[in-house]
């Protein structure tokens, strides 16, 4: 008889899931970080400016040719010429500038004889009441005063030095033989320069293209016991206080200047500013000249016929606002009488007519000019061709032609409100805002810098 074997009964239970809090909290905790990388790379986050004052200056350089009302003076006879009058003085008429003689003058040791190159006592405490003075009210803050220093000690100093040329002249001509030497006086007023070039005499209207190539331009400088011949330029007087200076510009510059009876102009020489009549001339399709006419100042530039300035074209001064922060809108200008507000929820507006029957359509209002009497008002949801109506009354207007307006996003309230600005100047990174009725902007109000990254009304964070 066969024995039977056991079986084992063997069956598998599922295994029951055990929560585990610690790797729920890990992955929460994970996809909030990831989603928060993906919002801060996709989002760029709202910066923002605050206004303030500044301006804006456009300069531009160019190189003068001057014409002045001059004179040259010929030698009376051949001999040497020595002067007696310092170059760039103011010389009157009969005055005696300089003499030529048929010999060389020696004045090499005529200061210890003149006795004219020392300071007199006068002079000395002048000089030092001056220095004095200086040094006990000198002060950081007032350096410039320095300069002022300078210049009287130089005045005196050029006092001085003339009247020892003079003495040193007159001493060595008392040493020559009668009827040797010949003096020359002035016979007008005026400013001397020791220096000709050929262009005495030159009006305005003689300047041409050729005249600005300064690589061919030469003058002759006179020097002290210089042999001259008869009939021989000796010096130049220039007369009258009116000059000018011819400038060739282009035709971009040029046009910005049209409207212009006057400019400001600096000299590069010594940083001097002044005011210049202007009157423009066209010479050909992409060139102008600007005469510019001065009436002071002469005696500073008598000696230059070249002269490097900067013509100050622009210095607007307003709200400086950066140009990514600038944005245009479309808008329509309308009379005030036109602009209604809504009784419950206090938004401006207009009333559209349509059909015999009108209906309130809000429309920001940018501006309002009280002047004129006009407003601009939103185009965004009024269309072309939409009939507007004044209220309490029958008058109607059709919305036709927009106008650009622009403005910034202003941030103050929390949220991105367009406020219009007018806009005076530019260069390439800022506009100035300008004093118009269009500027609604404040200084020190704090605005969107990158206005493409808001909407209208916008939530700002």
């Amino acid at each position: 008889m066969a024995v039977r074997k056991k079986t084992t009964d063997i069956r598998s239970y599922r295994r029951k899931w055990n929560i585990n809090i610690g790797v729920i909290l890990f992955a929460v905790i994970l996809i909030y970080v990831i989603v928060e990388l993906v919002v801060s790379v996709t989002n760029r986050p709202t910066t923002y400016y605050e206004v303030g004052q500044g301006s804006i200056i456009k300069n531009v350089s160019y190189t003068g040719f001057a014409v002045r009302t001059e004179q040259t003076v010929e030698a009376p006879k051949s001999g040497y010429l020595n002067f007696c009058q310092p170059e760039e003085s103011k010389i009157s008429a009969g005055q005696s500038v300089c003499a030529v003689s048929d010999k060389k003058l020696d004045l090499s040791n005529r200061e210890e004889e003149t006795g004219e190159t020392q300071l007199t006592e006068d002079e000395q405490r002048q000089l030092l009441s001056s220095v004095r003075t200086f040094a006990n009210n000198y002060r950081e803050a007032s350096f410039s005063e320095t300069y002022s220093l300078k210049s009287t000690i130089q005045n005196l100093l050029d006092r001085k030095t003339d009247q020892t040329r003079t003495s040193r002249m007159t001493a060595a001509l008392e040493e020559q033989e009668e009827g040797s030497y010949q003096n020359c006086t002035s016979e007008t007023d005026g400013i001397l320069v020791y220096e000709v070039d050929g262009y005495e005499g030159m009006t305005t209207d003689q300047v041409t293209d050729k005249n600005f190539d300064k690589s061919s331009y030469t003058r002759t400088e006179v020097h002290e016991n210089r042999k001259v011949s008869e009939g021989d330029s000796m010096y130049k007087i220039v007369t009258g206080e009116e000059w000018y200076l011819v400038v060739r510009m282009d035709a971009d510059t040029a046009e910005s200047l049209l409207d212009r009876s006057s400019v400001n102009i600096r000299f590069l020489k010594d940083d001097e500013e002044m005011i210049a009549g202007l009157q423009m001339e066209k010479k050909d399709k992409d060139t102008y000249y600007a005469y510019l006419t001065l009436d002071s100042s002469m005696i500073r530039y008598a000696s230059d016929r070249y002269l490097d300035i900067e013509i100050l074209i622009e210095n607007a001064q307003g709200l400086k606002i950066p140009k990514s922060a600038v944005v245009e809108k479309d808008c329509y200008e309308v009379p005030t009488e036109y602009i209604v507000s809504n009784g419950e929820t206090d938004e401006q507006g207009v009333l559209v007519y349509n059909d015999g029957e009108t209906s309130f359509r809000a429309a920001d209002v940018y501006y309002t000019d009280t002047e004129k009497n006009m407003a601009c008002i939103e185009a965004e949801n009024l269309p072309k061709g939409t009939v507007i109506q004044m209220q309490d009354s029958n008058n109607t207007r059709t919305l036709s032609e927009t106008v650009s307006q622009a403005g910034v996003y202003e941030a103050g309230s929390g949220y991105a409100v367009f406020t219009s600005i007018d806009i005076a100047a530019e260069n390439e990174d800022y506009y100035i805002t300008g004093n118009g009725s269009s500027n609604q902007l404040s200084n020190y109000d704090r605005i969107v810098l990158n206005a493409e990254s808001v909407q209208d009304d916008e939530i700002l964070v």
